[in-house]
């Protein structure tokens, strides 16, 4: 039997609020030892406007009432995200964010980085073996603790979409986003090159960006041609680990996906970034089998799933 080297905490339940929590309180000792005076909450706006594809304020409360239960909570919370917005702070608007600000006793500030004007930059590759620059902000790598708010999706080029893909896409510099694909543009994107290209990205900037603590609110999944779109269903479990791999891993077999076939969980569990070998996983709470619930795969998954690259791969993740 493998040695357990991480923890999960999977709740199941009807109440958004109450499940976040629930999760985040099943590694509660975990959790206190990641709090720091700064903490920065990053939702999910892959829209300003579909609620389904994005992070809902209830799940931004459990999180905070679950902050606010610690021995010594944050002194400032920042809620920080670079959304798809057709106007800045329309997710805020929309999703009821503003009010978040007056129901607890600690400043909360809510941050839009598509207005950050630090940057540090990294390499990052491109399809045809070469490099280019992404900028990640300073906002988000200064802070001294960050929590990944994401949604279980399924996905156009990694299969899925979970805590630590939401961390990194969208926090770095907007017009970069595209080449973490390794494409100049949209229009130039083709699987499987992307997808083999785009985890090792991830990878690159997961030494980075990997958040201190993922939180994933499955009340609801996004199933389908994903991340977008409206195939929706209540999907009803939290997970919460101070491993992001390994909050991935139980939320991607809970979605029906073996998490080791998936390039961005293969490639951080091979070079030790995290677990993703659910074997070496300690999930506490709900049992992960009783959890699982197979989502529609995404139309393109056989072509996604032609990540690997073999042993060119390895070089190209330093």
């Amino acid at each position: 039997m493998k040695e357990k080297r991480a923890r999960v905490g999977l709740s199941r339940g009807h109440k958004r609020r109450q499940n976040v929590y629930a999760a985040l309180d099943l590694v509660r000792a975990d959790v206190e030892s990641r709090l720091a005076e700064q903490v920065l909450l990053k939702p999910n706006f892959l829209s300003g406007k579909n609620q389904l594809a994005s992070s809902h304020a209830d799940a931004i409360r459990g999180i905070i009432d679950f902050l606010m239960s610690t021995p010594k909570p944050p002194q400032e919370i920042l809620i920080a995200e670079g959304g798809n917005e057709d106007y800045p702070g329309q997710a805020w608007d929309v999703f009821g964010y503003h009010s978040l600000s007056t129901e607890y006793p600690i400043p909360i500030r809510l941050v839009d980085l598509n207005q950050e004007s630090r940057w540090v930059e990294t390499p990052i590759l491109l399809v045809d073996g070469s490099e280019t620059i992404c900028r990640m902000p300073k906002t988000v790598l200064e802070c001294p603790c960050t929590i990944s708010v994401a949604i279980p999706k399924t996905h156009d080029v990694c299969v899925v979409t979970l805590a630590l893909k939401n961390m990194i896409m969208g926090t770095i510099h907007k017009p970069d986003r595209v080449k973490m694909h390794g494409f100049p543009n949209h229009a130039s994107r083709v699987l499987p090159d992307e997808a083999q290209v785009m985890n090792i990205n991830l990878i690159r900037l997961a030494r980075f960006l990997a958040p201190d603590v993922a939180l994933i609110d499955g009340a609801w999944g996004l199933q389908g041609n994903g991340p977008g779109g409206e195939d929706g269903f209540a999907f009803g479990v939290a997970a919460a680990s101070t491993d992001v791999f390994a909050a991935d891993a139980v939320m991607a077999k809970a979605m029906g996906f073996e998490p080791l076939e998936l390039g961005l969980l293969h490639y951080g569990h091979e070079l030790g970034l995290g677990v993703a070998d659910l074997a070496e996983i300690d999930v506490r709470g709900a049992e992960l089998a009783d959890s699982i619930r197979s989502f529609k795969p995404h139309e393109s998954t056989h072509l996604q799933m032609q990540w690997q690259m073999g042993e060119r791969a390895w070089p190209q993740l330093k």
